[in-house]
């Protein structure tokens, strides 16, 4: 009937929100610690030993759960990964990187920046549009929400543009592309097996790009402080590649993609704790903007399914005593 079919994408809502929430943190977390791991390294080589990383953490995960179907995965599916590894776990990342750093040599940083967060934008059109996702008019003043809080929090005064900031939309297109593949795929593989594909497969190609480009020396010099800052920026993206597919699974990609948003007032205040960003009104205000666009992108009671599941699943799991008061 309609309403148990209901009720049970009410109970893949409530964890998938949950799930994507706590990506969003990660995200933000993330490009806080990657701020500090990247500097004075070669980024390439940084990116594919850490990508590499990734998938050697992910695969145990991926062969436990899915290890009688990875066997049986068809051809078309096996395409599917190597295509979702190509334009999701290598390509975007060599592009993002040398992005930024062209960029920030034309002090326009801060505008790469803004283009990446222009990510849930494209997710979204590309939801409606390919994976038939539901419109409400709430989105688009969700959307202006965003992009106007991320204006704010980053207070722009550089260039409009560099060609650095031409890698990084083109990154965040094939991002926006590559979740979007994945989201048809989730609906058919296990989150391990696609995560996997992701970061497995982009991890060959970004390899291959390191012969090619005669960069694989660069990884022997790596210090040991480099070695340390890529296992904890390779455990960050770890969690956020598995919570993201769980999420996604679950959850419409506009929506999920609206959520990941929050990723940046994270860095923000992690950056405003670390002392290296001052606390302005301007700022707060952009980090409140972003908070009040994804309420309006996921709509509330969406956020009341997420709240009820997390309430029953506490009540559920406490201990409940076997003698009553009375007795």
């Amino acid at each position: 009937m309609g309403g148990e079919g209901s009720t049970g994408r009410r109970r893949l809502l409530g964890p998938g929100l949950l799930l994507v929430l706590l990506t969003a943190i990660i995200s933000g977390v993330s490009t806080f610690v990657n701020s500090f791991a990247v500097g004075g390294t070669n980024a390439d080589a940084f990116v594919t030993v850490r990508n590499l990383t990734v998938a050697l953490m992910i695969a145990p995960l991926a062969l436990v759960a899915a290890r009688t179907r990875l066997a049986r995965l068809s051809r078309s599916d096996l395409l599917w990964l190597v295509g979702i590894g190509l334009i999701g776990g290598a390509v975007p990342f060599l592009l993002f990187f040398e992005g930024l750093e062209m960029a920030a040599q034309a002090h326009g940083g801060l505008t790469a920046s803004f283009l990446y967060r222009t990510l849930f934008l494209m997710a979204s059109v590309l939801g409606l549009l390919w994976l038939r996702e539901r419109f409400h008019w709430r989105m688009v003043l969700g959307a202006g929400l965003l992009l106007a809080g991320n204006y704010l929090l980053m207070s722009l005064s550089s260039p409009v543009w560099t060609d650095g900031s031409l890698y990084v939309l083109a990154a965040t297109g094939l991002w926006a592309v590559e979740y979007s593949w994945s989201k048809r795929l989730l609906s058919r593989l296990e989150v391990g097996t696609v995560s996997l594909g992701r970061m497995g497969f982009g991890a060959v190609f970004l390899l291959a790009f390191l012969g090619l480009t005669g960069q694989a020396g660069a990884v022997a010099s790596f210090s040991p402080a480099e070695w340390s800052w890529v296992g904890i920026s390779a455990l960050l993206l770890s969690l956020f590649v598995v919570t993201w597919y769980a999420g996604l699974q679950r959850v419409d990609l506009g929506i999920a993609a609206s959520i990941l948003v929050l990723g940046f007032p994270v860095s923000w205040l992690l950056s405003v704790a670390w002392g290296s960003v001052r606390l302005t009104g301007v700022e707060a205000m952009g980090a409140l903007a972003v908070v009040l666009g994804v309420v309006l992108m996921v709509g509330l009671s969406l956020w009341r399914e997420a709240r009820d599941w997390l309430i029953d699943l506490v009540r559920r799991r406490a201990p409940t005593s076997t003698v009553s008061r009375g007795e």
